[in-house]
């Protein structure tokens, strides 16, 4: 089993959009998976709930409780993929999810403040030295010399994943309990979080 966590501490920066589409992405791919919101704000939680498409757990988890939860849970085969998306303010609990982490996803939006926001997250992780990649979000699809550019900043710090546009498939996805590969399986946002969902099974299964 692995775990896929996905952590900024700044709002905003879509951690719950792409977790949504990753774990559609993965269950597609035949992973087993079970999603775990850990977030106050609850926005995986409710799109779990207008999902009408079975495939994907989702399990809510007492923050005190998570450590010894992903401890059990690692020793279930029917369970592959375990991806927790966590609050945009670190405490103990996202804590725990990161020392568990196999992979951690940090999703940066293309601008200057958000870029360097990104440093709090990435001295936490260094700290539990996980592996982690950062997930440039949001980026305008047809300037493409500044997504190259916040793409260049990243690397500065670390990993940098497959890019991430602002489309439209992402918000009706959300909307309406599905993954942009569920809602529009031959758009540009379903090749983007496949390439994703490819390079995040690749990194994690170098551990």
């Amino acid at each position: 089993m692995k775990v896929l966590v996905l952590a900024s501490q700044k709002g905003g920066s879509g951690k719950s959009t792409i977790a949504a589409s990753l774990a559609v992405a993965a269950w597609q791919d035949g992973e087993r998976v079970v999603v775990v919101d850990m977030d106050p704000q609850a926005s995986l939680a409710e799109w779990g709930k207008l999902r009408e498409t079975g495939g994907i757990v989702f399990r809510s988890v007492a923050p005190t409780a998570l450590d010894r939860w992903i401890t059990e849970t690692r020793k279930v085969p029917a369970v592959s993929l375990v991806i927790i998306d966590t609050a945009g303010t670190f405490g103990p609990e996202v804590d725990t999810a990161l020392k568990h982490a196999d992979l951690c996803l940090v999703p940066v939006r293309p601008s200057a403040f958000d870029l360097r926001a990104a440093g709090p997250t990435v001295d936490r992780l260094r700290l539990f030295s996980r592996p982690f990649a950062f997930v440039l979000n949001g980026t305008n699809p047809v300037t493409h010399a500044r997504t190259a550019d916040a793409v260049a900043a990243l690397e500065v710090g670390g990993a940098v994943a497959p890019p991430i546009a602002d489309r439209t498939d992402f918000r009706d996805s959300v909307a309406s309990g599905l993954g942009v590969t569920e809602i529009a399986p031959a758009g540009k946002a379903a090749t983007e979080i496949i390439a994703l969902w490819q390079y995040t099974k690749e990194r994690m299964s170098q551990r």
